[in-house]
């Protein structure tokens, strides 16, 4: 269903999966992995359908979103609205009771964060909406990390920030896709109230402190991603820095801030990939 976002649901898995595998001896319980999987993926379904019946009102006004009326409507409201409470409800037994409690807490964290901070609180209220609301992707590398440990590290802490860092880099270049819908249904995202020339200078802002950032390894050895992340995270920086600075020469085309939120995703997902292919190399 699209009221679940499923490239969310992926993304946050993989974010969790990462974590997973870099706590030492992991290969060796497949069955928690599985259970932290199920779990997150209910807990990301249930609070994207949250996130869609709250906004049940502008996704209508917007082009992107309003194919989804077909799926929850007035007529389908409370039927999807038990789904997703089954969803949370089960997501929080199997973490809490199969797993540990604090990987439960890190999941519904996360759910909480999506749904309550950034969906209730932000988007309708605040530029800062996605740049604060973005702590929400941080939660599945603290659940990875906890699912096997019950505790906290500085690895999972730096995955849990690159996330974090990441995200308004990501969707500030979707947003100035769709400014004209954020604009029509009032919701205060970064480019509808300053305009596309303010929003890529943000983005640039945003992205060179994302680069510094994801070279943090550098110079804490206890953070620990596998001898590619440097080298791969170097050439992936210069690669993200160039599609987000080419929108500014290119006459704030919109199709450049296309490439860019594609390109982000790419960035993102190669990092985390080289952390879990690495063990098997």
């Amino acid at each position: 269903m699209k009221i679940t976002k499923l490239e969310i649901t992926i993304l946050i898995d993989l974010v969790a999966i990462t974590a997973f595998v870099l706590v030492p001896g992991s290969f060796s319980h497949p069955v928690i992995l599985f259970l932290l999987l199920i779990s997150g993926t209910l807990a990301s379904m249930s609070a994207s359908i949250f996130n869609n019946i709250y906004d049940m009102d502008i996704d209508m006004k917007m082009k992107r979103t309003r194919s989804r009326s077909g799926t929850l409507n007035m007529n389908t409201r409370s039927y999807i609205f038990s789904i997703g409470t089954a969803m949370i409800i089960i997501s929080f037994a199997l973490s809490s009771i199969l797993i540990n409690f604090l990987t439960a807490l890190f999941i519904f964290g996360g759910f909480l964060s999506y749904v309550f901070l950034y969906t209730v609180f932000l988007k309708r209220r605040t530029t800062w909406n996605i740049v604060i609301g973005g702590i929400a992707g941080g939660f599945p590398a603290l659940a990875g990390w906890a699912a096997l440990t019950n505790s906290v590290s500085f690895t999972s802490l730096f995955l849990a920030f690159l996330v974090f860092m990441w995200t308004p880099t990501h969707f500030w270049n979707l947003s100035i896709n769709n400014v004209d819908d954020y604009r029509d249904s009032e919701v205060p995202m970064l480019p509808a109230i300053v305009g596309v020339k303010k929003t890529e200078f943000w983005i640039i802002v945003n992205t060179v402190i994302l680069v510094f950032y994801s070279l943090i390894p550098l110079f804490i050895p206890a953070i620990k991603l596998g001898l590619p992340y440097l080298p791969i995270a170097m050439v992936m920086d210069a690669a993200l820095l160039y599609y987000v600075i080419r929108p500014a020469f290119k006459s704030y085309d919109k199709k450049y801030f296309r490439s860019a939120f594609g390109f982000s995703n790419m960035y993102l997902m190669i990092l985390l990939l080289v952390i879990i292919i690495y063990p098997f190399i």
